[in-house]
């Protein structure tokens, strides 16, 4: 192997560790959801919380991406929205990440 195909080879594989960096930061982005007019990730933390909680309560008390207290009335509604959106960010992630994974060198 000589130097610039050394150069080649180093100068892809930089270029796809930027690409599936900025693919990931995009997939972060979307798991951004909307309740009662609170931000909160719809990350597996935030889903796992739920879904503890609603096993011994019928409604509760969360913080926002904000900091900010939110009772939420209908856990069962909030923990489909959560899911759906980390659900719908997956996907198109995994969909990108398939391209970038199939470009050949």
């Amino acid at each position: 192997m000589d130097i610039n195909e050394l150069k080649r080879h180093s100068d892809l594989s930089f270029d796809r560790a930027v690409a599936k960096k900025n693919l990931l930061s995009r997939a972060e982005s979307e798991l951004i959801t909307v309740y009662r007019d609170h931000i909160f990730r719809a990350d597996a933390v935030t889903i796992a919380t739920v879904r503890t909680l609603m096993e011994s309560r019928d409604r509760f008390h969360m913080l926002d991406a904000n900091s900010n207290p939110v009772a939420i009335d209908d856990p069962k509604q909030f923990l489909d929205q959560l899911i759906q959106r980390q659900q719908a960010a997956l996907n198109t992630y995994h969909q990108a990440y398939q391209s970038l994974k199939s470009l050949k060198e």
